[in-house]
């Protein structure tokens, strides 16, 4: 698939426009008390892919976090996260990484992530989910208390989704194996694609953060419920039914108390 070929090439030759930049990282200009970071490198990554897009696809639509979020998803389109993981990046930390996918009318086609410090490229089209070409499928099902489960960083901006997070280890600790907390949506799906964790629970509105992974995720094998994910940006994300049954039971009824009726003031998943 072409898109794909030039997806992977672009995040590479990103990675080596990152490499030539220092981590130093400026906040921001967020909204008062959410403290967020940005790098030189993200923007070098984010011309060196865009660049590469517009010379193999010149009439495409590109969505990327730092300089053009409200691209029309209408047509052919494109997705990229040019640092996914920059505040990790930014301390030297190894859980970051380069991520894109190309879409058609709003529908994921393939996707891509690479991470740099651990020199792989997860990959996924139509055909299945891919890493450094093979092809990868998520965990076996397992009871959840021996499960691995993922969570995004706690929110910032909405104290529903603080309260919602910290229900969950709170009160579904003995329920889980382990919790982790990476500190990249990048890692997140791509570590439950090749059977690394078991479950992922976040809370989405930025299609550059969780789409890539989430296509990755799904053509790997991973299952969700798709009503609430769209409807309250709640994304639990587990390697087999077996797993979503059991993390459904136990794990989600703690988040969705959390956030009580605050879910209807919550803004839409952002597209555009």
């Amino acid at each position: 698939m072409r898109e794909l070929d030039v997806m992977t090439e672009a995040i590479r030759n990103a990675y080596g426009a990152v490499a030539q930049c220092s981590r130093d990282a400026r906040v921001k200009g967020n909204a008062e008390g959410v403290y967020d970071v940005v790098t030189d490198a993200d923007f070098a990554s984010e011309k060196t892919i865009v660049d590469a897009i517009r010379a193999a696809f010149p009439d495409d639509a590109v969505i990327s976090e730092e300089s053009s979020p409200d691209a029309d998803l209408e047509k052919r389109s494109w997705v990229l996260d040019p640092i996914d993981g920059t505040m990790n990046f930014s301390r030297g930390i190894p859980l970051y990484g380069i991520q894109a996918a190309f879409l058609e009318c709003g529908v994921p086609k393939a996707a891509a992530i690479y991470l740099p410090a651990y020199d792989e490229m997860f990959m996924a089209t139509e055909d299945g989910a891919f890493l450094d070409g093979s092809p990868i499928r998520t965990a076996a099902p397992r009871p959840l208390k021996e499960c691995l489960m993922s969570t995004g960083d706690f929110s910032r901006k909405s104290e529903a989704f603080r309260k919602a997070q910290a229900a969950v280890f709170s009160e579904c600790y003995s329920a889980i194996g382990r919790f982790k907390v990476l500190g990249a949506a990048c890692t997140d799906f791509a570590f439950l694609a090749c059977g690394r964790t078991d479950a992922h629970l976040r809370f989405t509105n930025k299609i550059w953060d969780f789409l890539p992974g989430l296509y990755i995720a799904e053509k790997a094998g991973a299952v969700y419920d798709k009503s609430l994910q769209r409807e309250r940006n709640v994304l639990l994300l587990c390697s087999s039914k077996e797993v979503l049954s059991e993390a459904e039971d136990k794990v989600l009824p703690a988040v969705l108390s959390a956030l009580g009726r605050s879910h209807l003031l919550l803004p839409p998943i952002m597209t555009r």
